[in-house]
This record gives C-alpha cells, structure tokens and sequence, in this order.
C-alpha cells in the first residue's frame, strides 16, 4: 500500500465509469494457514468478493522478488497459474517497473501485460475489456482485442525459437504487432498528483503520506533502470505538488517527497518550508550529494532529518567514471562537511560491489571513504548498505554479465571485515539471493518453469537441474546484436545508445546529463 503505482491505478481505475476496482493482498503466514484449514479462496478487501469472480485481475509487479508469489497468488484464488491452460475468465494482467523492464518470465502466467506508465492508459484498456464482455469475445479473440493497444504486450501471441540460452528468434502470430511500445505520460499535470489516495497506519512506511514531486532522472548513471525508464525527467508544477503536500500534513503530519531524482525538484526548498511552517515531518525518497548546501540541509534539519542518505555507488573516481555518476572525491567530503556543519550526526551510505571494471582495490576504498567520512563527521554514526550490482535491462549495462558469486562474496567480506574494525554497521544482500535476482532481471519466457516450482519449493530447489543454464544466461555477456529478452518492449530509447553508453563505461568516460527537449541522443525527446 505505500507503493504510489499501486494507489495510483486503484484511483484512476475507480475513475471510470462502469469500472470498480477492489484490491487483494498475499496473506501472510497466518493468514495462509487459516485459508487453508477452512478452503477459503482469495477475496477481495473492499467486499469480499472471490477473485476469480472478477473480470480482470492485475498484478502490481515493481520488484523482481515479487514473481514469486503470483503463481501463489492465482492459485489462493482458485485461478489456474499458467495462462495456457486457462480458458476462459478472468483475465489476468501485470504492470509496473519490473515487468515494463523484461515481461518474459511472467509470460506464463498472464494474458497480457501493460508496458510503462499508468496514466492514459487504463481508458482505452477498459473500454476495449468492456466491449468484449458485451460482445461475450472467447479468451483468444479478446486478447487480440488488446494487442491493438500499442502499450499492451500478449505473450501467447508471440513464438519465440531457442539456442541455448540465447534467443534466436521472436515471431509474432495471427498479425500481432513486432513492437510494443511503452505508455508514457508526457505531460504529468494532465493527471492527478500521484499520492497516498488511501492514507493508513496500517502499511509500511505506517506514518508517512507519500507524494511523487517529480518523475525520471537525466544524469544517466549506467547501472540504474529507473533512471532510464522514466526518461525524460518531468517536474510538476508546484501548485499541485504544494495542494497534495498540504493533504499529508492534515492526515499524518509527516509528508515523504518521492521522485527518482526529487532533490533536484525546482520547488524543493518551498516544499521543505512549508511543511515546516505548520511544525510537518518532511523526507525525500532521494538525496543527490552534489545539490546539497548550507541552507538545503538546515532545511532539512528543521524538516525532522537526523540521518543523511547519500548514494556515492563507488568509492573510487575512476569507478564513478566507469557508472557515469559524475561525483568527485573532493564533492563527496564537501557535502559531508556541509553535513557536520550542519549539526547533522548520522549519514547512511549506499555501495555496489561486483561494478563492470571492478577490483578488490576499489572494495578496500569504500572502507577507506567509510572511515574518512565518519572523520569528517568529527565521530558521527556512519552506516553502509552494499549490494552486488546486477544487470538490469533498459540500461547501458544491460549486456554485462553478473560477477561471480565468489568474487562478490570476497569484496563483500572485505568491505564487512575492514568497517568492523572500525565500528561500522554495514547491510548487505547476500550474493546467492542477488544471483537469483540477477537471472530474473535479464531472463526469457523459460524462467517461468523455475517461478512455477519455486513458489511449491523455494528457489534452492527449484534451481536444481538448471544450474548450468541459470549460470550461463546470469554470467555471460550478451552480444552486441543478440536479440534481448526485453527487445519486444520499446522505451523510445534507441538501443545503440546504450551500446555506446555501455562503450564509454568500460573505457571509463563520463557522459553529461541530458539535456532535455534539446539533445536527442538517445531518442526519447
């Protein structure tokens, strides 16, 4: 429930006329062994009704670790898993940032998918769903209803032949289009201010009214997929963002600011001061080190801020030079000065491990930054968050392959030993768990199998038997002109700009960030 694409569809879903729109959640343990000592299906929240009974069933899908539970999700409900052997309704859907990413390892288990963003888009897909129920349309033809939509993606209107773990070819069938191209809001003030439309104390995040300020970051850092998903960068105006803001304050007192790069907000500052104008708790989702100054942190002091997150990725130039993040050594203490300066104790850094380019070396330099940074803070309390990088499609990265598990596992343990001399917590996700994060990111319609069996078994044993062609498609390079899982879903991103983008990383040269309406290098604008 704090996911805003969540709260957002639900709204603009209610929206329409004759469109209902009920939300369901995957029980937790309790709650599945009561469903199934009493055989109870899987209801609605709004008015209990059964899912199945519904015409449509639409999964949120923001995170890979998420595919799991779908399977689960449609069997508690009395639906079968696999699309295939569903006949008739209800349909069942998935969108978000993980399936506009790669939709192929769920393509077993949905009738279509909805690429991009969410806004615009559910008119034409509701009334197409609608007349296809009056019409009383079969499965099969409804589903080439859908595909007239140039946003929706139906996976059982493509062939896809095999070699190896390769791709070798992506045929579609029955006249299906060869392109899907992802829905894009391009002026956000035509929509409402996605928001916490539902504001409870019963979710994550239990005392925060979240508001998303801005959408999309231009600075191009190679490894992040949001970044390069939501392109271009678009600012709200401030007029709905400060009407939103204002609602949080009247429901929770402490507002979270959400955006992928909401410290550059043009309005940021005003935000900040009106929230603390009626003694309101303000955070951000996101704080780009280069933007801060004096008056911005005394602003967020007095916003209710004792921990400072800043996001360096690596901790050496030449690795910041390899991701494009275009921070220097000397801007990194800077900002950590301005932070002492600031009355400010408590910084919270984030690191990845296992980069392309990547050596033991530039593991030992976090734990030397580490320490340096907590020098500058004249004693202060540093805390580390390091991850394994894992190759995401939709960026320039998306062709790297994935360190060994072995050489992550050591640079993590470098980084842990190193900082618990020093009394610096750091958190870690493990290399195992990323390896399997890391062959769904990039991952073709095969994976559904494992998903499938994971869901009965868990990942360590449903990985049994595949574990020399999950380690071939995690660790391998893709070619330059192989055919890419996620090839059928166009971003507007022109693919050779990655691979040149993907070209300078390795050499370790920087790119500026865009500039927006007025280059037109990678094809968005």
């Amino acid at each position: 429930m704090a996911n805003l694409g969540f709260q957002s569809v639900y709204m603009l879903l209610n929206g329409l006329d004759e469109c209902v729109c009920e939300r369901a959640f995957l029980p937790d343990r309790e709650g599945l062994k009561e469903h199934e000592r009493t055989s109870t299906p899987l209801l609605s929240y709004e008015s209990q009704t059964p899912v199945k009974e519904f015409d449509l069933v639409a999964f949120s899908v923001p995170f890979e670790e998420d595919y799991l539970n779908i399977p689960g999700m449609l069997s508690l409900a009395g639906i079968g898993p696999l699309a295939q052997r569903r006949a008739g309704q209800p349909l069942v859907a998935a969108g978000g940032v993980a399936v506009s990413l790669n939709p192929e390892p769920l393509s077993s288990f949905v009738d279509f998918i909805l690429a991009g963003e969410a806004e615009g888009s559910f008119k034409p897909l509701i009334e197409i769903l609608k007349g296809c129920n009056e019409k009383g349309l079969e499965k099969g033809m409804a589903l080439r209803e859908l595909d007239s939509l140039d946003f929706i993606y139906v996976p059982s209107l493509y062939e896809v032949a095999f070699d190896g773990v390769r791709i070798k070819e992506v045929r579609p069938l029955n006249g299906a289009k060869a392109v899907v191209k992802a829905a894009r809001a391009r002026e956000l003030g035509r929509y409402p201010v996605p928001q916490s439309f539902i504001y409870t104390p019963d979710t994550e995040f239990n005392e925060t009214y979240c508001v998303e300020v801005e959408r999309g970051c231009g600075k191009g850092c190679r490894f992040c997929a949001a970044g390069f998903l939501y392109l271009p960068p678009r600012m709200r105006e401030p007029g709905p963002v400060m009407d939103s803001v204002d609602k949080g304050i009247a429901s929770s007192g402490k507002v979270g600011l959400i955006g992928t790069a909401v410290s550059e907000y043009p309005e940021i500052k005003e935000v900040l001061r009106r929230g603390i104008s009626v003694n309101a708790t303000m955070t951000l989702s996101s704080l780009r080190l280069d933007e801060l100054d004096t008056e911005y942190l005394a602003l967020l002091k007095e916003a209710g801020y004792r921990t400072i997150t800043l996001a360096p990725e690596a901790a050496t130039e030449r690795m910041r030079s390899v991701i494009n993040k275009g921070i220097s050594d000397s801007e990194i203490m800077e900002s950590v000065r301005l932070i002492a300066e600031a009355g400010l104790r408590r910084v919270k850094l984030y690191f990845i491990v296992g980069l392309p380019g990547e050596t033991d070396d530039d593991a030992r330099a976090i734990v030397d930054l580490a320490v340096n940074i907590r020098k500058e803070l004249k004693g202060g309390e540093v805390n580390l968050s390091v991850n394994p990088f894992i190759p995401k499609p939709c960026t320039p990265f998306q062709w790297h392959g994935f360190e060994s598990v072995d050489v992550i596992e050591r640079r993590l343990a470098i980084v842990k030993k190193g900082l618990a001399k020093e009394g610096i917590k750091v958190k870690d996700m493990p290399a195992k768990e990323a390896f399997v994060q890391a062959y769904l990111s990039r991952a073709d319609r095969r994976a559904g199998e494992i998903i499938l069996a994971a869901a009965s078994t868990g990942w360590k044993r449903a990985m049994k038997g595949n574990e020399a062609f999950t380690a071939e498609s995690v660790y391998s390079a893709r070619e330059k002109d192989e055919i890419l899982p996620w090839d059928i879903i166009d971003h507007a991103i022109v693919k050779d700009y990655f691979w040149k983008e993907y070209q300078r990383g390795l050499l370790g040269k920087s790119t500026p960030p865009c500039d927006v309406g007025r280059c037109t290098r990678c094809g968005v604008c």
